[in-house]
């Protein structure tokens, strides 16, 4: 039953070898809803982080009703997104975002190491550090972007709110401080790769 879990695991992290803001797109557009959909199930950073922020907020002890409480983090990695989108469009390129993107793994990855110890202070840190750093995501995107957003935003969102729930739902069958490491190495490997 473990090594299913493990295969299983080790799936969630493997697809195919296209990175998210260097020649992802086929014709470099960013304009209707099924490109923007695609984007985050095909770019790597995309994909890690948000499964690993969906593990991690499903592992955060929230002082409204939990399940409340935990939709509305869901919802506010999702406004931040949003407002990257914007902001990256609006203010055009600046330096670092590429850096915070790949710091936006290690982050998600501590938190999730952090939540199976009792600082549950720290742990509420990084969700919150998690949930700023999705900006960058939203950001480069909003600076490549050749058409509306409007269209490949509202994709990009749908995808986005199903890939965390899936690291949610993953995240009660593989409950280990290791799924921090995993996330952590899959970091290192795309920055290797790229």
């Amino acid at each position: 039953m473990k090594l299913t879990r493990l295969l299983t695991l080790a799936s969630l992290f493997a697809a195919p070898a296209a990175f998210a803001h260097v020649g992802h797109m086929e014709h470099g557009s960013h304009h209707s809803f099924m490109e923007g959909f695609i984007h985050p199930l095909t770019g790597l950073d995309h994909l890690v982080m948000l499964l690993g922020l969906g593990m991690l907020i499903n592992r955060v002890r929230v002082n409204d009703t939990n399940a409340k409480g935990k939709i509305s983090l869901a919802v506010a990695a999702l406004l931040t997104l949003t407002l990257g989108l914007a902001a990256g469009r609006i203010i055009g390129a600046i330096s670092g975002v590429e850096l915070m993107i790949a710091a936006s793994v290690f982050v998600v990855a501590l938190g999730i190491w952090n939540a199976f110890t009792s600082r549950e202070s720290m742990t509420q840190f990084l969700v919150t550090a998690s949930i700023g750093l999705v900006f960058f995501h939203g950001y480069a995107h909003g600076v490549e972007a050749t058409g509306g957003l409007m269209g490949f935003g509202a994709g990009m969102l749908v995808a986005a709110s199903l890939i965390m729930f899936v690291g949610e739902r993953a995240s009660h069958l593989l409950a280990s401080k290791w799924l921090g490491a995993g996330i952590a190495a899959s970091g290192i490997a795309l920055m290797m790769a790229s």
